[in-house]
């Protein structure tokens, strides 16, 4: 099977048959990319519980790491 690179972004591989990559398909599409940190509103690390402006992870998940952390130094 032979590839081209996509004639829209030019950086992702497609096969002959296709138009356009999956990546600018589903953007021309409108559908959202589940990996975009701007639009990220759920904790990474568990993935349910929301965050906060600015925060890096809930405060389910840091309690844990912090809780983790403290047994290590012992």
């Amino acid at each position: 099977m032979k590839y081209k690179k996509c004639p829209r972004c030019e950086l992702n591989y497609m096969t002959l048959q296709q138009k356009y990559c999956t990546v600018c398909l589903a953007e021309m599409q409108g559908k959202k990319d589940d990996f975009d940190p701007i639009a990220m509103d759920t904790c990474p690390f568990c993935e349910k519980n929301p965050l906060k402006n600015g925060e890096d992870m809930c405060a389910v998940c840091r309690h844990k790491r912090v809780k983790s952390q403290s047994f290590d130094e012992i």
